[in-house]
Formats: structure tokens, sequence, C-alpha cells
């Protein structure tokens, strides 16, 4: 008995255990279309290892299931139905768990083209290096934009400029279905594309053509976003238009029209405003503002060779010279799109035009504190500056493919600039008793004309044999650039009694005339080293002729006809390179990694306005890279990757001229600059759970400068600064970006938390002596957000961020506090009435450097009521800057500068504006 009774004991004992030790899982399973709950469907768990059946269970009639005593570890859950596609996801177990999926949503077979095996409705997916959000997976108010849609998606940041930020990298271009579209004005699709056409949103590092065509990456990489569009709003046409008037004789009117037939795809836009709808792009901040339009070359060197830009000539994109919100903007912009395929997708031809025309009026005020190392300077500024730009872009690619194994692609690009600017500035510099050292009066006026042209062409070829392949591809591009302008300024110098003792006076004509001409050809042949592996050869020649002709002339007799020698040179710069490399790829099921280098050998001359070489520059250089890319699951990858390049100084850096823009700053060349050179490490982990659509992102990079350029400044007792830019050790920065995202299914809500950090170790010589600086911001966000269809939908974005700064040369650290938060909300009194209100607060506290708190807080509401039957039509009232507190402000600080800024910008208005979405496919009008 006794025996029994132990026997008994130890085996109820056993029993509770084991059930300790299980898991449990519980769900419902729904149907997608009909949105109803499905009876009868199979529910699966497979051990991962070995595919073998650990459980399974029917769904009730209402579409409910139980899965119990589950032994832990990693498995496989399966849902199938014979009507439906079958839902696939991997699950992890542990002891005791008790796992609620809640909805899973199965997809009926008749919606299926392509996949056979899906989970339709997971909102984000992991492709290789693409990361993809299904864009119905993140709803939005009917009629709202591609711009409101992304603001949704997790990873993806929208700022009130409309620059886009993606897994915290800036996004440089965004594609529709894999293909330039406005290439040259991202915004243009974001703000008057519709979200309800977008089936996907991809986001991903795009290759350069030659990377792509090979398969072994080059390190050329671009943050790129392609938004897919649906099929059945590839067919007919679809469009937007807005027509907008209100308080203070504001207007802001927008046209967008898209025509799809096939493969053909025909759009055209129009834009019309003064309330800062400029549909323009986000980057360029530097001559709408005070600014001149006498820059010169800059030199870059990438691998293997060197490029050179000119000022207001970056990649033929109306991303440059562009409103930021400062000043009052009047736009007129219009644009056409032309894009379509034939003989069976052999041909492709796509190109963009467009002409704008912008005025900005633009008034501020700054304070700067200079630090130097026995004193302290104050400056004092205010401007007002009127700028007026007309510009063409015209960009065009056309495709063939003579057959399945080579192909051509050729490139176009063209730019036609007029700028025309006029900046009135007082300047009033104080030392530390805060008493009068200098003060400045002068007007700027400038206008240029600059054209660009590029023209590349690309041959591929592949051969039989897998894995080998041949290209070449060649450019050639022209820049040429005409300025001229008056300076005329007055500067007073007070001594310790406040009396003026010197009077400088400019009265200036300035020209100056830039030209580039550009050639490059590469080669690559890859061959394959065994199954899975690639060896690449390259060779790049690349030649540059650039010159420059800058001249200031005094007034003589009533004429500006005194040439001034010392603001006035003749430059010109000639180089060529050639260099040459190896890598090695590896590609497995988990692991791709890539290992080469490149050594180039170049030649840069300097001449001066006689024509005789003055100085030449003899580089050798070394390219290395090496990459490693692990995928531990469908879901979950990690990115290493290091590249080392060269930078040689700039024209402006070297050329032996003073500049006197600003009389109170003047900048001299150093002939006598050498290359710094550049190292890379950067880091990108993703990490996806489908079953909770929980996402972390890890991005980061580490950049050591070898050799670094750097400026070296004196300041006099007059308060004037003259520049040159010297070579130092021991330069770094770096940046880390994390974001943890999850929804948290009881209250329906995605959360989205960031991390992220950024800072720098450098040094610079004021008044001769070393300053070593340390800059550093660790930031903090969280979004949340909810949407219920036709009742109300939120979003909720918080952001801090510590700023701390420290300089050698003084003894003070600039330590502060910035925060700016957002509130939307949306509310549906009925289903055709809205009330919206979108409120953002923005702090920044006090420093030594700035001893008040600059806090504002905007708030704008709207009205919105839907009209016509298919509610794609709207009447809206909205108010601006309700509290009237809105004014633009930036803080920065660098090496031993404190500067804070103050500027106009568009303040409270009222308008009322009428939008019509439309569209009419085969079958469809709306």
């Amino acid at each position: 008995m006794r025996k029994f009774v132990a026997g008994f004991v130890f085996l109820l004992a056993a029993v509770i255990t084991s059930h300790s030790q299980t898991a449990s899982i519980k769900g419902t399973v729904t149907d997608t279309v009909e949105k109803k709950n499905l009876s009868h469907a199979v529910v699966a768990v497979l051990r991962k290892s070995d595919s073998v059946l650990v459980r399974f269970a029917r769904t009730d009639k209402e579409g409910n299931f139980i899965l119990k005593n589950v032994s832990p570890g990693k498995m496989i859950l399966q849902v199938t139905h014979p009507n439906f596609a079958d839902y696939v996801d991997e699950i992890t177990l542990t002891s005791g768990s008790e796992i609620d999926l809640s909805k899973i949503d199965l997809t009926p077979k008749s919606k299926i083209l392509e996949e056979v095996m899906v989970k339709q409705n997971v909102a984000i997916r992991l492709k290789g290096d693409t990361i993809e959000y299904k864009a119905d997976s993140f709803r939005v108010e009917e009629g709202a934009t591609v711009k409101d849609l992304l603001r949704k998606l997790p990873g993806l940041q929208v700022d009130k400029n409309g620059q886009i930020t993606a897994q915290g990298q800036k996004v440089e271009k965004v594609l529709v279905d894999g293909e330039e579209f406005f290439s040259d004005d991202p915004a243009v699709v974001i703000e008057n594309l519709r979200a309800d056409a977008v089936d996907k949103v991809q986001s991903y590092d795009k290759k350069s053509d030659q990377a792509e065509f090979t398969g072994v990456d080059d390190g050329s990489r671009s943050k790129t976003l392609n938004l897919v569009l649906k099929d059945d709003k590839k067919k007919g046409y679809l469009g937007k238009v807005v027509i907008g008037g209100g308080t203070d004789q504001r207007y802001s009117n927008q046209a967008m029209l898209n025509y799809f037939k096939g493969k053909k795809k025909i759009s055209v836009y129009g834009i019309v405003s003064n309330t800062g709808t400029t549909g323009l792009g986000w980057e360029d901040r530097n001559k709408f503002g005070e600014g001149n339009d006498f820059g010169d070359a800059e030199v870059e060197m990438g691998a293997g060779f060197i490029m050179i830009n000119s000022e207001g000539d970056q990649d033929f994109s109306d991303w440059q010279n562009n409103y930021y919100e400062e000043g009052i903007p009047r736009t007129i912009k219009a644009g056409t799109h032309f894009s379509n395929k034939w003989n069976q997708d052999k041909q492709n031809l796509n190109g963009n035009y467009s002409l704008k025309n912008m005025n900005i009026d633009a008034v501020g005020n700054s304070l700067t504190k200079y630090i130097l190392p026995d004193s302290a300077y104050y400056s004092k500024e205010n401007h007002n500056s009127h700028t007026r730009q007309t510009q063409q872009l015209l960009s065009g690619i056309y495709d063939l493919k003579f057959d399945s194994l080579s192909s051509l692609r050729v490139k176009i690009n063209g730019k036609l600039e007029n700028n025309n600017n006029t900046t009135f500035t007082n300047t009033e510099t104080d030392n530390e008793d805060l008493q009068a050292v200098n003060k400045n009066h002068r007007e700027n006026n400038s206008e240029s004309d600059a054209q660009t042209f590029l023209a590349t062409a690309l041959y591929r070829q592949k051969f039989k044999k897998k894995g080998r392949t041949f290209s070449l591809s060649a450019s050639q591009k022209y820049y040429d650039k005409n300025s001229k302008g008056f300076l005329n300024s007055e500067t007073d110098y007070f001594n310790n009694n406040g009396t003026i003792y010197n009077r400088d006076t400019i009265d200036q004509y300035k020209k100056a005339i830039t030209k580039t001409l550009t050639s490059t050809a590469k080669l690559v042949y890859t061959e394959p080293a065994g199954k899975r592996a690639l060896l690449e050869f390259n060779y790049t020649f690349n030649r540059i002729g650039s010159n420059s002709d800058r001249k200031s002339f005094d007034k003589l007799n009533g004429k500006y006809e005194l040439l001034n020698n010392l603001y006035s040179i003749k430059y010109g710069l000639e180089y060529f390179s050639n260099s040459a490399g190896i890598k090695y790829q590896y590609t497995g099921k988990k692991l791709i990694t890539s290992i080469g280098t490149n050594i180039g050998i170049s030649n840069m001359a300097q001449k001066d306005s006689s024509g005789s070489r003055v100085r030449n520059y003899h580089y050798t250089n070394f390219f290395p890279t090496a990459r490693i890319n692990y995928k531990f699951a469908a879901q979950r990858n990690l990115n290493i990757s290091y590249s080392g390049s060269p930078r040689p100084p700039s024209i402006d850096q070297i050329q032996p001229i003073f500049e006197n823009t600003n009389p109170l700053f003047v900048i001299v060349g150093n002939p006598g600059l050498k290359q710094s050179f550049n190292h890379n490490i950067s880091l990108f982990f993703s990490d996806f759970k489908m079953l909770t659509n929980r996402s972390i992102w890890i991005n980061g990079s580490f950049n050591p400068v070898q050799n670094a350029i750097v400026t070296s400044q004196v300041t006099d007792a007059e308060g004037k600064t003259k520049q040159q830019y010297i070579n130092t050790k021991g330069n770094y920065n770096y940046y880390l970006y994390s974001s943890y995202g999850l929804k948290i299914k009881k209250l329906d809500t995605y959360f989205n938390f960031n991390l992220n950090t950024n800072g720098n170790h450098s040094t610079n010589f004021v008044n001769t002596v070393k300053n070593v600086n340390n800059q550093n911001t660790i930031g903090f966000g969280i979004n949340a957000g909810q949407y219920k269809e036709n009742k109300y939908n939120y979003n909720i974005n918080l952001s801090l961020n510590n700023n701390h700064q420290t300089s050698s040369i003084s003894k003070r650290s600039n330590n502060f506090w910035n925060q700016e938060h957002n509130a939307e909300v949306n509310v549906h009194i009925t289903k055709k009435f809205i009330v919206g209100s979108d409120v953002n607060f923005y702090h920044r506290q006090k420093t030594d450097a700035f001893d008040k708190n600059n806090d504002i807080t905007v708030w704008d509401a709207n009205i919105v009521y839907k009209i016509f039957k298919k509610n794609n039509g709207e009447i809206k009232l909205q108010a601006n800057d309700l509290l009237k507190q809105r004014r633009g402000y930036d803080r920065s600080f660098s090496s031993n500068t404190f500067y804070e800024r103050n500027y106009n910008m568009l303040g409270r208005y009222a308008l009322l504006s009428f939008t019509w979405n439309f569209n009419k496919n085969p079958g469809t009008t709306k």
C-alpha cells in the first residue's frame, strides 16, 4: 500500500511538473475580406528543428482555438483552411507561457497571385536588405497623402519641412514602382500622391547601377523609398486638385494628374502658393537667406577618382536653394513626368521636367558668442533679404535590352538656374563688458546664371557562365557658372571710451566665372570563384579640368574699373587619376561577406593667373572595403561594413585669395593643405516579430579622420576674424540610432520608442591656441498612435534631447535640454464632419551663452466637411498659429562658437480650401 501511495504521489508530482513546464497558445482566426471569424481552420504547431507535429486543433464555430501542453522551444505555427492561403510564422515558447495571438487574418486564395504560404496582413516584412511596409495595415484618413502614410510607419519620420528619415538615415530618393518619378523633387510625390493608391512602401539602401548588376557591393549607397502602387490604381487616371484662399492675402493652389495605360505613365502637376506649400525638396538652406553667389568648386575623392562639385550644383536636384520655412515665400512651379516600356520590356524611357520660380522675403537676427583663449566677443546681427530664383530641371533615362544577357542604360541630366539676392545686414560686435568694438552695415547684391549637364552610359554584359559579367560605364559632366554683384560696406571701430577711431569703407563690383569639365570611365569584370563566391576586378580613369576667375573692382572716377588684386584671382586645377582594384565576395545561405581594396595613383596641379604651374600634388591612395551581412532568421539581420577613402582639400580652401563678402570675417586660402583620410565603420541590425508586430532597429557608425582639415581663426582687437584651413590629427565623429516598436493589442495602439546619440571630437585653433572640442547629443523619443475608422485617430510624438559641449579654451561647458512634442488628433463628429487639432511644443533650455529659455507653442486647428458620394472631396477651414507664437529659431554650437538665430516665418492666418481627389479606372468612376 505504501509503495502504491508513494508511486501515485510521484506520478502526480511528475504530471503536475510536466504541466507547469509546458505552454499554451490561443487566438481567433478571421477572414480579411469578409471580416468574419473562420470555423474549421486547422491550427498546428511544428517543431522548427525537424518539422515534427507537436500539437494541433480546429477552430470552433466562433473561430477560436486553444492549444495546451505545448513543449517549450522554437516552433512553427501554421494555420490552414481549404479556401484560404496558409498562414506560417515562427514562435518561441518558454516554460509556463500563455500566448494570446488575438486575431490571425487569413486571405482568400482568390486574392493570392504569387505567394503560397504567407501572412497577408503582416504589417512589416524584411526581404533581404529591404524593409517592406504593407500600406493598408497603417490606417489613415480618406484622401490622406503619402506624407500622412509615411508618418504612421515605424522607423520613419517626416519632419515639418517634409524631410524623411528612415531607420535614422536621411532619405535621398523616392521612387514609384522602382522608377524615377519627379526624382528632382520627392516632396511632390509624397504631398500629392494619395495614400490609398499605395500597396507597399519599401525602404532600402540603393546600390549603384553597376553594383546591382554585378552583385558585388561597391560601397555606393543612398537611402531610398520605393512606393509600390496597387494594380487597380495603374489603370486610367487619378489626381488631386486643391484651391484655397485666406486672410492676409494667403493662397494655396495645387493640382496633380496621373494617367496610366498599360506600362505608360504620364503625370503633370502645378503649384501656386504663398503659404509654404512649395512642393520643393527639404535639404538646402543656404541661398534663401543671407548669402552670395561667389562660391567655388569643391573637390571630393571617391573610390579611385575625384569629383568636383560647385556651389549650387548637387545632383541636379531641386533639393537645393529651397524654402526652409525662413521668410515669406511665393512659389510658382510646374512639372511633368513620362515613362513607358515597350517591345516586351526591352526598351524603357523615363523623363522628368520641371520649371520653378520662387521669391522669398526674409528678416532675422542672430547672436553669436566667440570664445577666445583670454576673452570673448558677442556679435549681434540683423538682416533682411529678398531672393528670387528661376530654375529648370530635365532628366531622362533610356534602357535598352539587346537580349537576355546584354543591356545599355543612358542617363541625361540638365539644369539651368538664375538667382538674384539682395541682403542688408547690420552687425555690432561687443566685448565681455558689452562695450561696442565695431559696427558694420553692408549691402550685398548678387546675380548668377548657372548651367549643368551630365551624360552617362552603362553597358552591361552577362555570360553563359553564372557570375561572369562585364560592364563599362562612362560619364561627362559640364558645369558653367557666371556671377556678378556689388558689395557696399561701412565699418566703424571704437576705442575704450566709445568713440570712433577708424572707419573702413568698401565699395566693390565683383564677378566670378567657374567652369568644370569632368570625364570618367569605369570597367568592371566579375568571375565566379566557386559556387558561392565572386571575384571582381575594376579599373577607373578620371580627368577633371576646372577654372575659377574671380575679380573685384574698386570704384574710380564713378566707375568700377580699378582691379583690386587682393580679392582677385584666376585659378585653375587639372586632375588625372588611375585606379585599379580587386574584391572578393562570398554569398551563403545566411552569411554574405566581402573584402577588397583599390589602389589609386593621381596627380593634381594648380595653376595661377599666368597659367604656370604653381603647385603639384601626387597621391597614392588605398581604398579598403569590407562587409559582413549575417541573417540569423528570416526577419533578423545584421550588417557590418568598413570603408576608407581620402579627401583632398577643396579649391576654395586652397586658393590664395581673401574673401571679403563679410568684412568682419575674412577667409584666406592655404595652398599647403594636405588630404585627409576618412574611415567609416557602420552597423545595421533589424529584427521583426510578425505575430506581435514587434520591431527593433539599430543603426550606427564611427568615423575617425586622419589628417583632418580644420579651421584656424585669429580674431584681433578690432573684432575682425581671419580664417584659414589647416591639417590636424585625432578627429572623429559617431552616431547611434535605436528603435523599438510594438503593438499593444488590448489598446489597439502601436508604440515606438527610440534612443539615439551622436557627437564628435575635434580640434581647431583659436588665436594660435589649440582648442579641443567634445560634443555629444543624447535623445529619446516616444511615438504612439491609434486609428478608429469613422470615429477618431490620434498621433503623439515626444522627443527630448540633451546637448553637451566642452571646449578646452573655455572653463564653461555648454549643456542644455531641448524638447519637441507633438499631439495630433482628428475626431469624426459625423461620417462627413471632422474636427482636427495639431499642437507642437518646442523648448530650449537657457545656457551659459544664452540666458533665456526659448519656449514656443504652435497650435493649428481645422474643420473638414467631406463632400460627394465617395467622400473624395472636402471643404476645409484651417486656422494656423492660433496662439500667435510661431517664429523661426535655431541654436547651434561648434568649437569656440555659440550661435542663436531668430527669423520670420508665416504666422497666424486662416485658409478656406476645396480639395478634390479623383480617379477613373476601367469600370470605376469617382
